[in-house]
C-alpha cells in the first residue's frame, strides 16, 4: 500500500512538471501570417480513434488510480513528444489517437506496477494550414485537428465561380498529397471525399478545366467537373442515382472522336460491366425516360355539389358523370343551365386575378368576380359543352371523357341578368321568367342617346355564344344583353355627298335636255 502511494505521488508530481514545460512550447496563432482566434469546432460526434492523427499541441488527461486517485495533463512537444519524467519521452506524432494510446499505456505499464491508467484526449491541437488557389481570401489560417478541408475553405470566403470543386489538392507537411472533392461529399455524402488535415498542409484550389454531362431521368442532370478514373457508376452516383421514371437499360454515352463529331456507345447501366466503364473528358451520359410515368391525374369539381374538391381520374376514360357521382351530384342550389367544364389550354399566360378567383369557391364569388372568371374562361381557356341537364337524366351523349387539370364547375343558380353597355343604369337586374330582352333594358333604366338600337346582343352565358337581342326568344338567368354605342354621324360629309349627288342629276337633266332641243 505504501509503495502504491508514493508511486502515485511521483507520478502526479512528474505529470504536473511536465504540464508546465510542455505548455510553453504550443504553436501560437500570433505568429502566423493571418490573425486568427482560436478555432471553436462542433464534434460531429466522438473521435474516431482509429483516424484521428496525433501532433504536436495535442493534450492528453493521464489519470492514474490503485489506492488513490491521480490526474494530469500533458501535451505532445513539438518535437512530436510525449515527455512523461521518470517515465519516457514517448514519440507519438503521427500515429493515431488509438495506437498512441497503447504506446503510453504501455510505457507507463513498464515502469509502474499493479495500478491502472486512463489516457484521454482532452484538448486539440492548433495547425497552421494554408489556403491557395481559386478561393475569396487566400491565406494561411488557424484551425484545429478535427476540421476538413471544406471547413477551411469556407473560412477563406469559399470557392470561386472558376475553381474547381473535384480536383483539390492537399499537400500534406509530410509529402504526400490528398485528393478533395467537395460534389461527391455533397451529392453523394462521401465523407471520405473531404480530406482531414494536419500540421503544414497546402491546399490548394485549382481551375476547374473539364467537364464532362448528365442528363435525362437523373435526380440531378447537368454539367460536372470531369475526374480522372471515374466510372459511369461513379458518375451516376454523383448525380443522384437514377430517376424514378428512368430507362436504364436504353442509356447512351455519347464521345467526343474529334473535336466536333461525338459517337453513341449503348449502355445497360443495370449491367455491372456497362457501369464500370470509364468517362473521359466531355463524355455525355444520357437516360432516357418513360413519358407520363405514374404522373398525377387528377379533375377538380367546385361549387354547388356535395363533395367538392379533386378527384382522381384516367385521362380519356373516366366521364364527367362519374366525377358528378362520386362527387355526391349537384345540390338543390345549383344552376345547371350555368354549369361548365372548363380544359385549361398550355400555353395560358399567367393572370394573377384569375389565378386567385381559381382559389374561391364560386358561391363566395361577388357578381363582378364571377363575370371576371366567365369572361376570362371564354377568352383564354376552352369550355367543354355539356348540357348539364341532359346529362343528368341520362344522356351518354352529352357525357364527355375527361382530361387531367379540367374543372367542372356548378355555380349557385343565379337569379340576374347582366344589362351592359349604352344603357341608362348598367348592372345585374333581377331574372324573370318569360321576358324578353326589352323588359331588362326597361329595368336598367332604357336606352341611352348613344345606343344602338338595332345591334343589341345576347350573350349566353356559360358558353359565351352571342345571339341578336331580335332572335333570342328566351333571356336565361346569368346571360348579359349588350347594348353597343352608335357610330359617330358626320353631318358636314352628309350634306356633301347630298350635294355632290344633286350636282350629277342637274349635270345629267342639261345634257339631255339639250340633246333632246338639238
Amino acid at each position: 500500500m505504501r509503495i502504491t502511494l508514493v508511486v502515485l505521488a511521483v507520478l502526479a508530481v512528474a505529470l504536473t512538471a511536465v504540464r508546465s514545460t510542455a505548455e510553453s512550447e504550443v504553436l501560437e496563432p500570433q505568429a502566423l501570417d493571418r490573425q486568427a482566434a482560436e478555432p471553436s469546432v462542433a464534434l460531429r460526434g466522438p473521435v474516431d480513434d482509429t483516424i484521428y492523427i496525433v501532433g504536436p499541441g495535442d493534450r492528453f488527461t493521464i489519470t492514474v488510480w490503485g489506492a488513490a486517485v491521480a490526474a494530469s495533463q500533458v501535451i505532445v512537444a513539438p518535437d512530436g513528444h510525449l515527455v512523461i519524467p521518470g517515465v519516457a519521452s514517448i514519440p507519438v506524432s503521427g500515429l493515431t489517437l488509438a495506437d498512441a494510446r497503447g504506446l503510453i499505456a504501455e510505457e507507463l505499464g513498464s515502469v509502474y506496477r499493479n495500478v491502472e491508467f486512463s489516457i484521454s484526449l482532452t484538448g486539440l491541437r492548433r495547425v497552421r494550414v494554408n489556403v491557395l488557389g481559386e478561393v475569396e481570401e487566400p491565406g494561411a489560417y488557424v484551425a484545429t485537428a478535427l476540421e476538413t478541408a471544406s471547413d477551411l475553405i469556407a473560412r477563406a470566403g469559399g470557392l470561386l465561380e472558376t475553381a474547381s470543386r473535384r480536383n483539390i489538392v492537399v499537400t500534406r507537411g509530410s509529402g504526400g498529397t490528398a485528393r478533395v472533392d467537395l460534389t461527391r461529399y455533397l451529392n453523394a455524402g462521401d465523407v471520405s471525399a473531404d480530406a482531414p488535415i494536419l500540421d503544414g498542409d497546402v491546399i490548394y484550389v485549382p481551375h476547374m478545366l473539364q467537364y464532362v454531362h448528365v442528363m435525362g431521368a437523373v435526380a440531378r442532370p447537368g454539367r460536372y467537373e470531369f475526374v480522372e478514373d471515374e466510372s459511369a457508376r461513379a458518375l451516376l452516383e454523383l448525380a443522384g442515382g437514377l430517376g424514378r421514371a428512368a430507362v436504364p437499360d436504353s442509356a447512351e454515352l455519347r464521345r467526343f472522336i474529334d473535336d466536333r463529331t461525338t459517337r453513341p456507345v449503348s449502355l445497360d447501366l443495370t449491367d455491372a460491366r456497362d457501369l464500370a466503364v470509364r468517362i473521359e473528358p466531355g463524355d455525355q451520359l444520357y437516360v432516357p425516360a418513360r413519358s407520363d410515368w405514374r404522373e398525377a391525374r387528377f379533375v377538380r369539381i367546385e361549387g354547388e355539389v356535395t363533395l367538392p374538391g379533386y378527384y382522381g381520374i384516367n385521362d380519356n376514360v373516366d366521364r364527367v358523370s362519374d366525377i358528378v357521382e362520386r362527387a355526391g351530384g349537384p345540390t338543390g342550389r345549383a344552376s345547371l343551365h350555368d354549369a361548365l367544364i372548363i380544359r385549361l389550354r398550355p400555353d395560358d399566360e399567367p393572370d394573377p386575378e384569375l389565378e386567385r378567383l381559381q382559389d374561391i369557391p364560386v358561391d363566395q364569388m361577388t357578381e363582378t368576380e364571377y363575370a371576371y372568371l366567365k369572361t376570362r374562361y371564354r377568352q383564354d381557356m376552352r369550355s367543354v359543352v355539356v348540357d348539364f341537364e341532359a346529362l343528368l337524366g341520362g344522356e351518354e351523349t352529352e357525357d364527355p371523357l375527361l382530361k387531367h387539370n379540367d374543372r367542372i364547375i356548378f355555380p349557385k343558380a343565379r337569379r340576374t341578368v347582366l344589362v351592359s353597355g349604352q344603357v341608362m343604369m348598367p348592372g345585374h337586374v333581377r331574372y324573370e321568367s318569360g321576358e324578353r330582352f326589352r323588359h331588362y333594358i326597361e329595368l336598367a333604366g332604357g336606352f341611352t342617346d348613344d345606343a344602338n338600337r338595332g345591334r343589341v346582343r345576347v350573350i349566353r352565358d356559360g358558353t359565351g355564344h352571342q345571339v341578336s337581342a331580335r332572335r333570342a326568344r328566351e333571356i336565361f338567368p346569368g346571360d348579359e344583353i349588350w347594348v353597343p354605342e352608335a357610330p359617330e354621324e358626320d353631318w358636314w360629309e352628309n350634306v356633301r355627298e347630298v350635294a355632290a349627288f344633286l350636282s350629277s342629276v342637274a349635270t345629267i337633266y342639261l345634257v339631255i335636255d339639250q340633246g333632246a332641243s338639238n
